[in-house]
């Protein structure tokens, strides 16, 4: 619980990922929703870098997908555990920023501040701008994740 209430003090992000039919919430820095860091910034060589970014997979393409989730397993977090961290950090943590959904190459960007969704593994993917909530399974609670 502490590591959750001091990641949102951090200004991680929380969003969902779908693969193979099975979702996670997870909460990370901005860097690790953008899927195609390559096209982000150019100039970033991971040889320069102290420690390791996500693998090393700096496009999540299909293949590098298994990769991608290994590498941020740790960031993932149960939905109850996060309502609960919320109650002890400003309620303006409490969105829901991304949705990357792996099967339909479908990703979409709530976060206003950058444009994610520009930054896609190829273009089989679509990416936009909207509200991540509307694309949650039913069984989590749209109401409880809006922005305030």
């Amino acid at each position: 619980m502490d590591d959750i209430k001091k990641r949102l003090e951090d200004n991680y992000l929380l969003g969902y990922i779908k693969y193979k039919d099975v979702g996670a919430f997870y909460l990370m820095p901005i860097a690790y929703w953008i899927l195609n860091y390559v096209k982000y910034n150019s100039q970033y060589d991971p040889r320069e870098c102290p420690s390791v970014f996500r693998n090393n997979i700096l496009n999540v393409t299909d293949d590098a997908i298994l990769g991608f989730l290994s590498s941020i397993q740790e960031d993932k977090v149960l939905f109850g555990d996060f309502q609960i961290a919320v109650h002890y950090v400003a309620k303006e943590f409490a969105s829901l920023y991304f949705y990357i959904d792996f099967d339909n190459k479908l990703f979409v960007n709530g976060f206003v501040d950058i444009e994610a969704e520009e930054y896609l593994p190829d273009e089989s993917w679509n990416g936009q701008v909207d509200d991540p909530n509307n694309y949650l399974p039913d069984e989590f609670s749209r109401n409880y994740l809006t922005k305030s």
